[in-house]
Parts: C-alpha cells; structure tokens; sequence
C-alpha cells in the first residue's frame, strides 16, 4: 500500500473554533452548520438534502429537506427549531434529485461512509477523512474521495471499507450518521455528546477495492499490491534493474512527460528480472507515473500490468 501523510501533519480547514466546547450551544450551533454545510458543499445546483430527528426512546422519526441553494438557512433553521437537547438528530451526507430520500432518485457522490461500530479506525486503510465518536467507543466516519462516483460504485466502497475491517452493515446511499455536536439519547448511555475526532478535508486519491475486486484478489484473479512491500521489493531486483527504471522508481513525483512510457519501462523491466504480477503492483500502486494517470484504481492497475506482459510474451 502507498505510504500515507498522516492527518494530524496536514491542514485542518474550516473554522478553527468549530467543536472546541460541546457544552456551549451557540458554539456547536455554529459547528454543525459548518460542518454539514461544508459536506453538502459542491453537489448539482438543485440538489435535497436530508436531516432527521426521533424522539429520545428513538421513536416518532421525522426527515427534513434542504435545498442546495439554501443549506446554511435550512441547516440554522433545522437546529434552532430542533434541539440536541431534546431529540436525536442526524443527516444524510449524500445528494438527492428529489425530496425524497429513495435510492432511486440519489446522485452520484464523493463520499464512502461506514458505521465503524466497535472497530478500530486506526485499522482502516485508507483512513477517514472525518470521524466522530457516537457512544463510549463506537464511531461513524465520512471518507471524501477526490472525484465523484455512481451510487453503485460510491455503496460498493462503502461496503469494501465496512467489510474488510470489521465495520457495521449499513451501506446504501440512503445511509443517515449522527450529526457531531449533538447528544445520544439512546437510554443504555448517559446521554453523551457525538464528539468529532478527526477533521480532514483533504480529497483522497486511494480507494478501498472494490468487492467484487477484493473478491477477485483473494483467488488470485487479480494482482494485489499489499501483497509486498514496496521497498523491499525494489531492494531485492535493484541489482538486476537497469539505471533508467531504478531512477524512476524512485521518483517522488512526475518528473518525465510521457507517463505511458515510463509505466512500460517499469514493468516490463521488473517482469524481465524475476518479479511477480504482484511485486509489480506493489511497486506500480505507489509510482507516480501511474497513479497521476489512472488514479488508485485496481482494476486499471491489473489491466495494465497483464498489457504489457502480454505484449512482452507474445510480441508482433
């Protein structure tokens, strides 16, 4: 897996004061606002969105509507008319074409979403963007990708992320989290604040694979690139290497114009010195030459590998 930046050494964006005392209404007032409005932020101009509260026994459920052209109006209203102190309250982070909360009428999205539960969100890869705790050790996160994706594929990630690390089933584009800022009514707990632990609004260029993907990875039908590390591999076929594909790989960053030749170059010659389909991945999944051209797509990273060793074992 490519090496990640922390998110504690990257720049948290938005209002510095946001979530800083749960106990001060108007402060969190302020940051749920921020916060769901910097979400909703972005999608087609005429875009629902959806807020709802229950009751403290989780009863008498009631949705809410916002139009993209009025979100932080319809979110100051909603909260002001709706206490954290008296219902539960949450959203829905995903963009609707009508005012009704059907997976038939939701748009694509740039989100993956996951009820993490009693998992570890350490253990998640890549890490949420945004992650709040829900009760005493059970947590929600958001996951922003850097592009915008069809509702199958956007609840296809979701289920990769909730399924390969232990997370919550809950996975369809209709999905409602807990709004951090507000308070757990549910009466096993002692009413405690849903804080947030981790804000992020960096775009992620990774993505969980897949499951039919993942599915393909375990039985071999497709190459794995955290099968390796990517160090230890370079470090076993550097001597074997020539200079030219050694100096790209360890290219931090995109330094020759054209990407496709390089890509080959790579390949071709680690297929030559021994390296398996999946060393091969390890090493390409954290090349830049080829993540700048086809992103952190599995499928275009087994597609590609397979080209070009297909050409090399059987040349015109």
């Amino acid at each position: 897996m490519r090496k990640r930046v922390s998110h504690k050494a990257r720049p948290r964006k938005g209002n510095p004061y946001a979530f800083k005392d749960y106990e001060d209404d108007f402060n969190m007032l302020e940051s749920m606002v921020g916060f769901i409005g910097n979400i909703w932020k972005g999608a087609p101009a005429d875009s629902c969105f959806f807020l709802a509260t229950s009751t403290p026994d989780e009863k008498n459920w009631r949705e809410y509507v916002v139009h993209s052209d009025n979100i932080v109006v319809g979110l100051n209203r909603f909260f002001k008319k709706h206490s954290r102190w008296d219902f539960n309250l949450y959203f829905c982070p995903n963009p609707f074409s009508k005012d009704r909360r059907k997976k038939e009428f939701a748009r694509p999205s740039r989100f993956g979403w996951c009820d993490i539960d009693e998992s570890d969100p350490r253990n998640y890869r890549p890490q949420p963007s945004l992650l709040w705790e829900t009760s005493p050790r059970r947590y929600q996160g958001l996951w922003l990708w850097d592009g915008w994706h069809s509702v199958q594929e956007a609840e296809g990630y979701s289920k990769s992320l909730a399924e390969l690390h232990g997370g919550d089933s809950g996975w369809t584009i209709t999905k409602m989290l807990r709004v951090p800022g507000s308070v757990n009514h549910k009466p096993e707990y002692n009413e405690p604040f849903v804080t947030l632990q981790t804000r992020n609004w960096e775009r992620i260029m990774d993505r969980p694979p897949l499951p039919e993907i993942a599915l393909a990875m375990k039985t071999g039908e497709y190459v794995n690139p955290d099968a390796h590390d990517p160090d230890e591999v370079f470090k076993k076929f550097k001597q074997k290497l020539h200079a030219k594909a050694r100096t790209l790989i360890r290219h931090p960053r995109v330094k020759e114009q054209n990407r496709s030749s390089c890509i080959h170059l790579i390949v071709a010659n680690l297929w030559e010195v021994g390296a398996s389909t999946d060393e091969i991945a390890s090493i390409m999944w954290n090349c830049p030459y080829f993540t700048e051209k086809h992103g952190y797509h599995l499928d275009r990273l087994d597609a590609e590998i397979w080209r070009i060793i297909s050409k090399l074992e059987h040349p015109k």
